[in-house]
């Protein structure tokens, strides 16, 4: 009896083991903020944007459950199990920046290279009918914990930041006006109408910027659990904090 026994719940035991060893579950949280410094859309180059590319698997955030009901997989927590609630109000009372996401889950998270997406969409609905915020997110998770933002953040640009510092027609001007004037290029003058040339160049390299700018941030980060992490961008900023369940 004891025989058959083993031999008809061993087998169970080492299913259900490896199956917890494969997927151990994990409370996700996540705050993503906009920069609102109106000069931070000079420090790069922005390729235009026009939609945000599909992702199959992707699911969304699921609402928060009702009195009495269990939490399920990404299935948003309620606020009152938010860990980060003075980071998210010290952030929106700066003046800097402005909390675009925060939203915390529990989720499974197996070890795999391809972790599933959720679904991620958050602010004002812009002219071009893009939402400030889309993208996904997934977690990871192979010796660490991997944390993979594909997100996009789009924001109105005003026109007074719609066109570079430094434009070539006033350059090359200017540059025009010192060949001019003198007649006799002494060798500070050929340096200065040198330097004029190439802030010429660099300028006619970099086209205006669209009133609507959508900048892509996927820089996967690699994580320990219990710790919060900052993933910074010019546009934005995003923390995460990992913990086993």
């Amino acid at each position: 009896m004891k025989i058959m026994l083993k031999a008809i719940f061993l087998p169970l035991i080492l299913i259900f083991s490896s199956s917890a060893f494969a997927n151990s579950w994990y409370k996700v949280e996540v705050i993503i903020f906009a920069n609102s410094d109106p000069m931070a859309i000079h420090e790069e180059f922005w390729p235009e944007i026009n939609e945000i590319p599909f992702r199959d698997r992707a699911v969304a955030l699921k609402g928060r459950p009702g009195a009495g009901e269990n939490t399920t997989a990404y299935q948003s927590l309620p606020s009152s199990r938010h860990s980060l609630k003075s980071v998210k109000n010290r952030l929106n009372n700066s003046g800097d920046y402005r909390v675009l996401f925060h939203e915390a889950w529990m989720q499974p998270v197996s070890r795999t290279q391809n972790p599933r997406p959720i679904k991620i969409s958050a602010g004002r609905v812009l002219d071009n009918g893009m939402q400030e915020l889309e993208g996904h997110i997934a977690v990871g998770r192979g010796r660490y914990l991997h944390f993979r933002p594909d997100l996009y953040i789009s924001q109105l640009v005003a026109p007074s930041n719609n066109t570079p510092t430094v434009t070539a027609e006033e350059t090359q001007t200017e540059a025009m006006l010192t060949m001019q004037g003198d007649s006799e290029t002494t060798p500070e003058a050929a340096q200065t109408t040198q330097a004029t040339q190439v802030i010429a160049e660099t300028a006619s390299a970099f086209p205006m910027i669209p009133e609507v700018l959508t900048a892509h941030q996927n820089q996967a980060r690699r994580m320990k659990s219990k710790e919060l992490h900052y993933i910074d961008h010019p546009l934005m900023g995003i923390l995460v904090e990992i913990k086993p369940l």
